[in-house]
């Protein structure tokens, strides 16, 4: 557990200190996609900045919004997912990548807890992290230094993402306005939201293992 946990704080601090440094992004961001004509030009540069949000400061949920608002319901989803996903895997492979260097600090018994918590816990995990951008990124690290399958963490990343895209692409092409005060209440909606549905399902599961 000591493992996961520092491995886990450790990308969270990181990441919280990249938005405290570089918050003044979103302002830019948002200025350039006023005074831009070309939407292809836009959608290059959201892919982008959502395909190494793992790397920068990148705010993803008014990204994801404006891309509902630009490129519409459809247009906006695909891409918010296409450059989520795409960042997802970029935390699992340098997770992974760092593994080697985790394992001489951490025990084997610290090792083996780990891999068993996230073959228990790790899909549910994935799946609701995607709604919260630091824990997204933490967790898709996390997810690589354990013995999780890529393939696993493919396919429940690529749904977690794709059910947040849908939401955030809906939500931006009906937005006349963007501010983060709508994003705060999305965000803190879908927290409340997923919190509930993870607690329901390890509930079921736990009742039904003691039976």
């Amino acid at each position: 557990m000591k493992r996961l946990l520092y491995i886990f704080l450790c990308c969270c601090i990181l990441i919280i200190i990249t938005f405290l440094l570089f918050g003044d992004l979103e302002n830019r961001i948002t200025t350039y996609v006023h005074s831009e004509q070309s939407v292809v030009t836009f959608t290059f540069l959201s892919l982008g900045f959502l395909a190494f949000d793992t790397l920068l400061p990148v705010p993803s949920s008014l990204l994801m919004i404006l891309n509902g608002k630009v490129l519409g319901f459809l247009g906006g989803s695909l891409v918010s997912w296409a450059g989520s996903l795409v960042s997802s895997v970029l935390g699992f492979y340098l997770g992974r990548s760092a593994n080697p260097l985790f394992d001489k600090f951490f025990s084997a018994q610290d090792k083996t807890f780990s891999n068993n918590f996230f073959r228990k816990y790790g899909n549910m995990a994935l799946l609701v992290s995607k709604a919260l951008p630091i824990l997204s990124e933490a967790v898709s690290f996390v997810a690589g230094t354990t013995a999780m399958s890529f393939k696993t963490f493919l396919l429940y990343s690529a749904l977690g993402h794709l059910i947040i895209s849908l939401v955030y692409g809906y939500l931006g092409s009906f937005s006349n306005s963007l501010h983060s005060g709508l994003i705060t209440v999305i965000i803190i909606l879908s927290t409340v939201f997923l919190g509930w549905l993870v607690q329901y399902f390890l509930k079921n599961k736990q009742e039904s293992e003691n039976k």
